[in-house]
Order: structure tokens, then C-alpha cells, then sequence
């Protein structure tokens, strides 16, 4: 029988790569769509549980909007005192607090780095951030003036040393991947930041009139066991400090419910589209069924069961859509990646680990996709093909 279907397939060559089409379409569609799913739901995990920091102040010029640059690379060259450090020191249940200094973000143009990467000035002495997710075995906290810690997605330096706007530096340790902006930053240590801002002819018109020297771009705030991260933020803007606090589990659900519309939008898609696959292979298999009533009449004269009938139809759908879910999960895994970045540049989406391990899982959820298509697909028709009598199939062109 599986040499029959096998026969049958490679036979009519423009019916089968009707059907494949219709089911490498199917199958791509639902991969791509499922894939992001999943990435963007680890993200979010990700971001949950790795973010650290509870609280997020920034300078009341920036936009709310620009609170999503949690989630990306893009720096805010937007600027406040650094004695707002001490006022948002003073506030009830803040427990932990460390300021951030963003350069920019820097491109091969003017360092020896891969592509472009986000440089963030942190203090070692208060940070919180980096020293939770630090995984470098032999990775250190508080580096030296010359040292580095990279996030998750940077390239590591090529003979572990990476020159920075005419400055040497060293990989220090590196970050545990969170799905935010962190994991495609540099961290250098707060002064060293300084001085490179300072240095930078792309920023020069910032300091005409006040040095970086005390200036700072963030507070990240962790709050004391059981106090609530808004009501501490509601705190810190009625001080009237000329800063704008957001919870970040307001930024996270505000990230949640773009990634919500845009699954459920992909899940409706890829039904409708599923519903229209299923309807085209149903007829597909039927007029398969038609075409081949002789072939199947000689096949039960020559003392074939009717059982045979039904595995050969069965056997050749399975062939076709299996082929079909196999180019069809490979494309859908390849353009995952470029899609994912797409996204993570338009939407602002935290994103999870898209890796080898997840194309292969995805993958394999195509072909499961493809192979429960074909066998519902052909099962009617292969049924109706199955319980016809011999002679009436030899005898009439076909089905009733």
C-alpha cells in the first residue's frame, strides 16, 4: 500500500504541489504564530521574575512612553540631578535604591563591537541589578574602571577586549538573560560613564550647560517585603522632585496586554486560516478519491480488503501533508527569528530565548499540526472509497 500511495504521489505531480501548498501555508503559519506566542509569554516570565528592580524614575521630560525602553536597547539621553538620589532615599519603604547613567547606543562606527549595544553607567556600591544576575562564574560586581559586565545578547569581545570610543575595555562577567533592554546593554561603572558622555562628540551639545559630572538618567528602586510599589511611586512624584516614578509591574502589564492583542489576533488568523486548509484538503482527497474509483476497483477485484483501499488513500494523504508540515514547520521556524526582531524594534515586547531547541520544539508542533490535518482530511473520503462494492466501482466513472 505504501508503495502504491508512494507511486500515486509522484505520479500526479500538479495535484500534489496543490496540496502541499495549501498545507506548507498551514503549517507555517500556525509554527510562526506559535512560536512568537510562546516566545513572547517567556519573555514576560522572564521580565517578571528578573527585572529586579520594583521602582523606575526617570526625568519628568521623558514621556511615559519611554518607560518601554526597559524593554528594548534605545538609550534616553535625558538627564537629572543627583541629589534627587537622596530625596527619593528618604521616602517610606524604599529599601533599596541605585542610579543609572545612559551614554548612547554605540555602533560599529565607533567601537570594535559586533553591532550596535546600549552602554549604561551603574554603581557598584548600590547596584542591586547586575549582582542578581550576574552567572559568570568568575564574574565580578564591581569591576575596575577598564572592566565590563555584558547582557545576555552581546557578543562577547573578541580576545576578551573591545575598544569604546578610543577606550580599552574588559569583559568582566556577564548577565543572566531577563527578555528586557538589559540583556543587549554594556554596563560600565558609573564615573568611567561619565567620563566617556563627556568625551563623546555625538553628545556635546547635552553639556553646554551642565557637566555630566553630577548628572544621573535613573533610580531603580527595590521597596520594603509587603509595601506597594505604585503607592511608593505616587510618593515619589508628589515630592515634585521634576521626576516621573513608575511601578514596574505597571510598564510589564502595560507590555502584557500589546502582547494579549497581538497573540489573539494571531491565533484568529491562523484559525480561519486552518478552517480554510481543512476545507480545500477535504476536497482535495475527495476528488483524489474520484479520480482513482478504477484503480480502487481493481485493487478489491484482484482480491484487495477493503481496508486496503482506505490505508492507500490514508498512506498518500499522510505522504503529501507530511511533506508539506515538514517545508512547512522549517519556514515558519526560520522566520521567527526576523520577526521577533521586527517586533522587538515597533512593539517593544520583552522577548524570550529563541534558540535551536525552540525551532525543533516548534517544529515538531507543525508536524503534528500537518499530520492531524491530512488524517482528518482523507478519513470521509477514504471511508467512502473503502465501502463501495467492487463492481460498481469497475463499472461507473464515479462516486455517487
Amino acid at each position: 500500500m505504501f508503495f502504491l500511495a508512494w507511486k500515486n504521489v509522484t505520479q500526479r505531480k500538479g495535484q500534489t504541489i496543490i496540496t502541499l501548498l495549501i498545507t506548507v501555508l498551514t503549517v507555517a503559519t500556525f509554527v510562526l504564530a506559535h512560536s512568537l506566542f510562546t516566545d513572547l509569554q517567556e519573555g514576560m516570565r522572564l521580565s517578571a521574575t528578573r527585572l529586579g528592580a520594583d521602582i523606575i524614575v526617570l526625568p519628568h521630560s521623558v514621556k511615559s512612553e519611554a518607560f518601554q525602553t526597559i524593554f528594548t536597547g534605545e538609550p534616553v539621553n535625558e538627564y537629572m540631578p543627583d541629589n534627587v538620589l537622596e530625596s527619593v532615599r528618604s521616602v517610606k519603604d524604599v529599601q533599596l535604591t541605585t542610579p543609572q547613567f545612559f551614554t548612547q547606543t554605540l555602533d560599529e562606527s565607533c567601537c570594535s563591537l559586533s553591532r550596535p549595544y546600549r552602554v549604561v553607567g551603574y554603581d557598584p556600591g548600590t547596584d542591586f541589578v547586575t549582582r542578581s544576575l550576574l552567572n559568570s562564574p568568575n564574574g565580578s560586581a564591581s569591576p575596575a574602571n577598564d572592566k565590563v559586565i555584558l547582557g545576555a545578547n552581546v557578543t562577547s569581545f573578541l580576545g576578551g577586549k573591545a575598544v569604546i570610543l578610543g577606550k580599552e575595555f574588559y569583559e568582566a562577567g556577564r548577565l543572566e538573560r531577563t527578555g528586557t533592554g538589559i540583556d543587549d546593554t554594556i554596563f560600565i561603572r558609573l564615573d568611567t560613564a561619565r567620563t566617556i558622555a563627556k568625551n563623546s562628540p555625538y553628545l556635546q551639545n547635552l553639556w553646554q550647560k551642565n557637566s555630566p559630572d553630577h548628572l544621573i538618567s535613573s533610580i531603580l528602586i527595590k521597596v520594603k517585603d509587603g509595601a506597594s510599589p505604585a503607592v511608593v511611586a505616587d510618593e515619589i512624584n508628589g515630592l515634585n522632585l521634576g521626576v516621573n516614578a513608575v511601578a514596574t509591574s505597571k510598564v510589564i502589564s502595560s507590555a502584557r496586554n500589546q502582547m494579549n492583542t497581538v497573540s489573539h489576533v494571531l491565533i484568529w488568523l491562523w484559525l480561519a486560516l486552518a478552517l480554510t486548509a481543512a476545507l480545500a484538503l477535504i476536497g482535495r482527497f475527495t476528488a483524489l478519491a474520484r479520480e482513482r474509483k478504477r484503480e480502487l476497483g481493481m485493487l478489491r477485484a484482484i482480491g484487495g480488503q477493503s481496508g486496503d483501499a482506505f490505508a492507500a488513500l490514508t498512506i498518500e494523504a499522510l505522504l503529501i501533508v507530511g511533506a508539506g508540515g515538514l517545508t512547512g514547520s522549517i519556514a515558519g521556524a526560520l522566520l521567527t527569528n526576523p520577526i521577533l526582531t521586527w517586533l522587538r524594534g515597533s512593539l517593544n515586547l520583552p522577548q524570550g530565548d529563541w534558540s535551536l531547541a525552540s525551532a525543533i520544539y516548534q517544529g515538531l508542533w507543525g508536524m503534528g499540526i500537518a499530520v492531524f490535518l491530512g488524517a482528518v482530511s482523507a478519513l470521509y473520503p477514504a471511508w467512502r472509497s473503502s465501502k463501495l462494492d467492487p463492481q460498481e466501482i469497475i463499472s461507473h466513472g464515479e462516486l455517487d
